[in-house]
């Protein structure tokens, strides 16, 4: 009986220890971090986190880039873009060079449409369901996917299957960028932008 009743006390223990560790995994998500690469030099760093609480999903990216040619270049990046289930509820871009605010954008559903503004105010919308985003495309190879919802455009953009498991995103200023994948994850972006030739490339642990 006590050892019926120690195997019993050792199993609830481990079930326990299991609940625990998904509920962590639930709520914690996964963290990714890039380096920003222009030619074979390091210039700067992303940090991305999605995290997950029962059925709302945030995903957080901050970076920054700096840039030296004839003056020195620094832009940073802090997106946040939240999904309940599948669908978009709300995405912020906030984006700066040198100290200057260049994009402060916001999409918001109100439960009919996507409510957008811009650093200058300007009101838009968009009636549409969003399912996919650019920061989806850091954990989510989009497979048989035509169009991905742009933070910074506030539109939807589209996305082409180029070779094996590399998309091409083809942005609306006439820059291009490349998402390659491994295991489902992005390994690598490869941003053709005006002012340079960036590779994003993922720090393994």
């Amino acid at each position: 009986m006590c050892i019926y009743k120690a195997s019993l006390n050792f199993y609830k223990r481990c079930i326990l220890l299991l609940l625990f560790l998904v509920c962590t995994l639930n709520l914690y998500g996964q963290a990714l971090s890039y380096s920003v690469l222009k030619g074979g030099e390091t210039i700067g760093h992303i940090h991305i986190d999605r995290t997950r609480k029962n059925d709302l999903t945030e995903y957080f990216f901050e970076s920054t880039v700096k840039l030296t040619f004839i003056f020195s270049i620094e832009v940073y990046d802090r997106m946040k873009v939240i999904f309940k289930g599948n669908q978009m509820l709300q995405a912020q871009l906030y984006r700066t060079l040198n100290g200057k605010v260049k994009v402060n954008n916001s999409a918001t559903w109100n439960g009919k449409s996507y409510l957008m503004t811009n650093k200058d105010n300007e009101p838009s919308s968009l009636q549409h369901l969003i399912y996919l985003t650019t920061a989806n495309l850091y954990y989510l190879e989009p497979t048989n996917i035509a169009t991905v919802f742009s933070e910074k455009f506030q539109k939807m953009i589209p996305i082409k299957h180029v070779g094996n498991r590399r998309y091409l995103l083809d942005l609306p200023n006439g820059n291009k960028a490349y998402y390659s994948y491994t295991n489902g994850i992005c390994s690598l972006v490869e941003a053709e932008t005006d002012w340079a030739s960036l590779k994003f490339v993922l720090n393994r642990k």
